[in-house]
């Protein structure tokens, strides 16, 4: 996750000087929060559970994949912001009941 983790901060970091963005503690977390909400919208289309917005279905799971990413990069980007190795708080968490 490290090497991912770098790659997108280097995208991160060009997007916010481009647009004059700072991004703070709060920004990183609410950008976190952002992207959920756009992958529950989603999920929401990819599943016919609102109103129909013409997208097809291979639109539609695309969409859904586009937003998982979002929410995977987003959420490494906080980690890193915050100095939390995720490799080692996986392993923790979740990997010792293996």
């Amino acid at each position: 996750m490290g090497e991912l983790s770098a790659s997108l901060e280097s995208i991160s970091s060009r997007y916010a000087e481009l647009y004059s963005i700072e991004r703070s503690s709060e920004w990183f977390m609410l950008k976190l929060q952002e992207e959920v909400g756009e992958l529950v919208q989603a999920f929401i289309d990819l599943h016919g559970m609102g109103r129909d917005r013409g997208a097809t279905e291979a639109e539609k799971k695309q969409a859904f994949q586009d937003e998982l990413a979002d929410v995977l990069g987003q959420l490494l980007l906080l980690a890193r912001h915050h100095e939390v190795d995720l490799d080692a708080a996986v392993e923790k968490k979740w990997l010792k009941w293996s």
